[in-house]
């Protein structure tokens, strides 16, 4: 754990995990928009269907009224995603929609995102996780990992591109510590 002294630096020990928010997501005003159209909409076609069949205004509004929780949920999942690395371990989180541990002992490589990383249409074992923004980071690992999806699906990841605000130091933290590194601690 890392201490601070009187003046406000840090002291001590290194912390053993860091957290980097993701980038990416569907963007609050773009939601905010949809979510006034579904508003206006449903209300419109409530009216005009109410006159012919009340179950069916019903159905289609409640069917509106899951698409704005939907909406909420996805904002709200896209402001809490984050990439936390440990000493052992490398956690990526985005909401409900994706959560994946793995080994940092399982990262072949990590590079910064270029137009030769990332592929064109995205092979079975890619995952962006910038979506719809192009990765800034790319992380190549040795072996597929799990991770979970929405509705619990499971699926195998083995090169994931995400985008975080500053790359040099996610790519800095997720760099393994040389053995003179290790022994200066």
């Amino acid at each position: 754990m890392t201490s601070t002294g009187p003046d406000g630096q840090a002291t001590g020990a290194v912390h053993a995990e860091r957290t980097f928010s993701l980038e990416g997501g569907l963007p609050g005003a773009v939601a905010a928009g949809f979510g006034g159209v579904l508003v206006i909409e449903g209300a419109v076609l409530h009216l005009w269907v109410a006159s012919r069949s009340e179950p069916w205004a019903w159905a289609i509004t409640a069917l509106n009224v899951a698409t704005l929780v939907w909406l909420w949920r996805e904002v709200r999942a896209g402001a809490h995603s984050r990439i936390s690395v440990g000493e052992r371990d490398v956690e990526i989180v985005i909401g409900n929609r994706l959560r994946s541990r793995f080994a940092r002992a399982s990262i072949a490589t990590t590079e910064p995102a270029t137009w030769r990383s990332v592929p064109d249409l995205p092979p079975p074992d890619y995952l962006n996780t910038a979506k719809p923004l192009e990765p800034n980071v790319m992380i190549v690992l040795e072996e597929p990992v799990d991770a979970r999806l929405s509705f619990g699906i499971h699926k195998r990841y083995a090169r994931i591109g995400i985008r975080v605000e500053d790359p040099d130091a996610l790519l800095a933290a997720l760099t393994p510590a040389t053995v003179s590194d290790r022994n200066r601690r």
